[in-house]
């Protein structure tokens, strides 16, 4: 038996806090890289979550792959201070503000 150091951990303090709204693939990963150096930069932990479209929506060309960035939700406030700094317009970003609807990640034992 391989013993694999990997184990699912059940995960409900998660926030999807918001999206980058798609675009041009450049400006999207120009407004991405802003948003981690100042979350980084608070020191506001964070991961990223790419979310396929629907099928329909890839069937037709309409959706895109989404961006959403996701933090704990002990960080919110933070979180929230940083955006405010970098005011950033809806036509960039979409804050969401919802609990994360992805209840496990993979961590180390």
């Amino acid at each position: 038996m391989i013993d694999n150091m990997m184990t699912r951990v059940k995960v409900n303090n998660e926030i999807d806090l918001c999206e980058i709204v798609p675009g041009k693939s450049k400006r999207m990963e120009e407004i991405r890289h802003r948003i981690e150096a100042a979350l980084q930069y608070a020191r506001v932990s964070y991961f990223l979550r790419w979310q396929e479209p629907s099928f329909f929506g890839k069937l037709l060309g309409r959706e895109r792959p989404r961006l959403v960035f996701c933090i704990n939700s002990a960080q919110l406030d933070d979180a929230l201070d940083v955006f405010d700094e970098l005011q950033l317009t809806d036509q960039e970003v979409r804050m969401l503000g919802v609990k994360s609807r992805k209840k496990y990640i993979y961590a180390e034992h």
